[in-house]
């Protein structure tokens, strides 16, 4: 079977924060030079105000709209994404789950491993919570072709869509 490969982020959106970013920033340095020029010192304090806030905001955006990519294919998952790559096979695992839900309405893919102790000593930088291995999922418009593609390719440790862990349910397989 081929892999399955489930994008999150994209380059439009990385331009257009930066476009933001560079708007807010160019905004308050005019406001401030203009500003200095009028003497009005109340401006002189907005304008850098304005500009860091720009910066701030627009790395945020860009940070959250980087190039991800979660492949599903017949040998495990492996998620890619520049500086944080990993793979997982499926015989490490004894479970794999959906879950919507958590602070902020998210997409999370939960990993349940064989052997707790020895996958989180070998697959560090899988990100874990104190309820387990609950990677948050960037968006959730991926969320159906990704419920497709554990379908497709381990339907055995599949168990579709559970609660999450902050509805405090908990989850049991």
């Amino acid at each position: 079977m081929r892999e399955i490969e489930i994008p999150f982020g994209n380059r439009a959106e990385r331009r257009a924060g930066l476009a933001v970013q560079l708007g807010f920033t160019a905004f308050g340095v005019l406001l401030m030079f203009l500003s200095y020029a009028d003497g009005h010192l109340a401006a002189m304090f907005v304008g850098p105000l304005v500009a860091v806030g720009g910066l701030i905001g627009g790395g945020v955006w860009r940070r959250k709209a980087r190039p991800r990519l979660l492949v599903a294919e017949g040998q495990g998952l492996r998620w890619e994404e520049k500086g944080r790559t990993w793979a997982v096979p499926w015989y490490e695992l004894s479970a794999v789950a959906l879950a919507r839900g958590g602070p902020k309405s998210a997409l999370w893919l939960h990993l349940v491993p064989n052997d707790p102790q020895a996958f989180a000593g070998t697959y560090r930088s899988i990100p874990t919570t104190p309820y387990g291995h609950w990677v948050q999922l960037p968006d959730d418009t991926g969320g159906d072709l990704l419920d497709l593609a554990l379908k497709r390719h381990a339907p055995q440790i599949y168990r579709g869509y559970v609660p999450h862990f902050g509805d405090g349910q908990g989850v049991s397989f």
